[in-house]
């Protein structure tokens, strides 16, 4: 045999996944097949073995398409399914579009045969592409390693802009240590008179290989206008996957310090110069760091303490009696750890678990810093968890949580006991002081399918917003695009709670302030619901309102939320009359006459005016439902009342859906505030559609602002509105203080 596969067979059918075995077999390959005939045995089977491909044989059992992709998903798993069906041809395409790498007609068993081996070839393809992605960014982390640690200045530039400077170079231009490279250009560093010279040099360095330096005498001024010259050493290198021009300085006799800075002697470039080249150097010259030697040192030859190879690598992140690494670097040598269990998820029958958690407190002063309360968060998490879990401290005072060889019901079971702890307990300070609060968490299971870490932890940060937005305290798990986590009887058992939290009164709504950046005082508060249940317990939003949706109790969930929120709207209008309510519509209510006719009654009658109220539309629900969302909203706008776009800017042109819906508001999407601090590309879409949005005279909303960090940079992009738990958490008064703002 050729080599061994192994494969799960989704059917009560043992001849017919016998048949598929034999064409296998034909074909010179090893198969090692196992058998699920109900769910039950489907979620055992996954959480035990690691299958290449799953075949599903399509109309002989309860298992569809959709409940197969769901439970691998809840298994940390990526396997492309084979689907053998009857269907006809014109219905094969929804499984496809439903997550079927192929589709093929149940009898034509060779064909289930050959698609099965392509599946498997499509996985191992993944796989040794992630492999290489992850010996890729291990050679770009040693390369900038060794570039941290030479003696002359460095820099790195793609297309004309800095992307790394190691300390030396920051020095050398009087440059703070932890200040940004964003929009630091090379030929911001050199003097005006020079710039053609620079722009010739750069010309010729376009043409050369990437081992060639090119080199050039030019006079250079510091941030504080002190000039010097220097001799550029421009080579070539790919970092990160793009293609750089690595620029190093070298000077006579050394670097000089800053007080020589202004008019240092030059010694010509030649064989004799201090740095010299890579390789060939002669007599005394001390060798230059070079970017090519880097890649091909060999690994145990001068290797840093920190580098992989080293018992210091294996060194567990979360010791609180080792010195503290910022943040910063706490993170990146959390994503090396999760890099280096993904690759080892190769060689298990589990997944890892990745989960980001944030704590939650109404004590503005620990809000405000950070890092403090992200390492309080580690040391109480440390002690909620197995000694083999990996516990850092991230970015925004986050924590991120590394779990090896785990399954869904494993990691559930530790975020459930987390939640509860912090909860329940007040947590000690370095002072001697406590603080209370709640735990949100993000969480995601994955193995080697998986392409990169930073995904997985975007993911994490992208579930742990919506956990928050929901509340807090509680988690959430990342489920893919196009996976709805439905179940027909949790629907019926969500549908009967709703239906009773109405007859009872026994919701609950939440007020969360929307503040202005540009000097508007108005009151703007968006309304948000729970459910509470018997026994004291509170459901977030995300629990029951898909449910809602998809049993046909929404509508009459909108109206109870609106009746009550304008009967609570009546009552602040009489302290500032300029106070405005934001409150959604869901699919449900998108009968324009209907909703139209009931809202115009219902505030003639509270004596609420309409201008007070906005009305939210998800992009996703318009999009959908694009007639009845645009009868509706023209209905809206004709009696009155503001309209709201949330989870705005998704689509490859945004701006197109105002046509049918003509918002004065937009709300962005939630997950470009998730990676605003650390993403250039991300701020730049929030600047592009804030500036699409004023020039139209729309104002722009942004969602889920957690950190001092994000709100100065919207405020630098001119951002109408902010809303999140830095601002205030969702709460029972309307009690903000607008005219202090922020």
């Amino acid at each position: 045999m050729i080599n061994s596969i192994s494969v799960l067979f989704i059917t009560l059918d043992p001849d017919l996944a016998g048949q598929v075995i034999g064409r296998i077999r034909y074909r010179g390959h090893a198969v090692r097949p196992k058998q699920a005939g109900n769910a039950r045995d489907l979620e055992r089977l996954l959480q035990s073995h690691r299958f290449d491909a799953v075949v599903l044989i399509d109309g002989d059992l309860d298992i569809g398409l959709e409940e197969l992709t769901e439970a691998l998903h809840r298994a940390g798993r990526q396997t492309p399914i084979v689907m053998l069906t009857d269907r006809a041809q014109e219905l094969r395409l929804s499984a496809v579009e439903g997550g079927a790498f192929a589709v093929v007609d149940t009898e034509n068993h060779d064909v289930a045969a050959a698609m099965t081996l392509k599946a498997v070839e499509y996985l191992n393809k993944g796989r040794e592409i992630n492999h290489l992605r992850t010996l890729l960014q291990e050679a770009d982390r040693r390369y900038l390693l060794m570039l941290d640690s030479s003696r002359y200045p460095i820099a790195c530039f793609h297309e004309g802009v800095a992307t790394y400077a190691n300390d030396t170079w920051r020095n050398c231009f009087e440059m703070e240590l932890s200040e940004s490279l964003d929009h630091l250009t090379l030929q911001d560093l050199v003097i005006p008179d020079q710039h053609e010279d620079l722009v010739h040099l750069l010309r010729i360095r376009q043409n050369q290989p990437e081992n060639v330096e090119t080199c050039e005498t030019l006079t250079l001024r510091t941030r504080r206008g002190q000039t010097f010259d220097a001799d550029l050493l421009l080579t070539g290198a790919v970092i990160g996957g793009q293609p750089c021009t690595v620029v190093h300085l070298s000077f006579a006799g050394g670097e000089p310090t800053l007080q020589e800075l202004n008019g240092a002697a030059m010694k010509p470039l030649g064989h004799d110069r201090s740095p010299g080249p890579p390789s060939g150097s002669e007599g005394n010259a001390t060798p230059r760091t070079d970017p090519g030697a880097a890649r091909a040192r060999p690994k145990n030859e001068g290797a840093r303490p920190d580098e992989p190879g080293n018992p210091g690598d294996k060194a567990p992140v979360r010791p609180p009696d080792e010195p503290r690494m910022d943040p910063a670097q706490q993170q990146r040598e959390f994503l090396r750890a999760v890099e280096r269990t993904l690759a080892d998820t190769a060689r298990s029958e589990l997944p890892l678990g990745l989960v980001v958690c944030a704590l939650d407190t109404r004590d503005r002063q620990l809000g405000d810093s950070p890092d403090v309360l992200g390492n309080v968060l580690q040391r109480t998490l440390a002690n909620g968890l197995p000694r083999s879990a990996t516990v850092a401290v991230l970015e925004k005072g986050h924590c991120g949580i590394l779990l090896s060889d785990t399954n869904r019901a494993a990691v559930e079971a530790q975020l459930d006991a987390l939640v509860k702890q912090v909860h329940e307990q007040a947590i000690p300070l370095d002072d001697g002081g406590t603080i209370t609060g709640s735990l949100a968490c993000g969480a995601v299971l994955a193995d080697d399918t998986e392409s990169s870490a930073q995904e997985l932890l975007d993911r994490c940060h992208q579930t742990l917003a919506e956990a928050r937005a929901s509340g807090g305290g509680c988690y959430r798990f990342r489920m893919p695009p196009g996976i709805q986590q439905s179940d027909p009887e949790a629907d019926r058992i969500w549908k009967t709670r709703v239906e009773e939290a109405l007859q009872k009164n026994s919701l609950k709504l939440l007020y969360q302030p929307i503040v202005s950046l540009q000097g508007d005082d108005s009151p703007r508060y968006d309304v948000f619901v729970r459910l509470e249940a018997e026994g004291g317990e509170t459901h977030e939003p995300n629990e029951f309102l898909p449910a809602a949706e998809r049993s046909g109790v929404a509508a009459h969930l909108d109206r109870w939320i609106i009746q009550h929120a304008v009967t609570a709207l009546s009552e602040q209008l009489q302290r500032d009359p300029r106070t405005t309510f934001f409150v959604r519509l869901s699919q449900g209510s998108l009968d324009a006459q209907a909703v139209v006719t009931w809202l115009q009654e219902f505030l003639e009658h509270s004596q609420v005016p309409a201008g007070n109220i906005v009305v939210e539309f998800k992009e996703a629900t318009i999009l959908t439902q694009l007639d009845s969302a645009g009868a509706t909203a023209q209905g809206l706008k004709a009696l009155g009342v503001g309209l709201c776009i949330g989870d705005f800017g998704n689509g490859l042109d945004p701006f197109k859906i105002l046509g049918p819906v003509d918002a004065g508001y937009i709300k962005l999407d939630g997950g470009y505030v998730s990676r605003l601090a650390s993403d250039h590309s991300a701020q730049e879409s929030v600047r592009q559609l804030t500036e699409t949005a004023r020039a139209s005279d729309r104002q722009v909303i942004v969602p889920m602002v957690e950190d001092a960090d994000t709100l100065t940079l919207l405020f630098s992009v001119q951002v109408n509105l902010v809303q999140g738990y830095f601002v205030q958490p969702p709460g029972e008064q309307l009690d903000f203080d607008f005219a202090s703002g922020l």
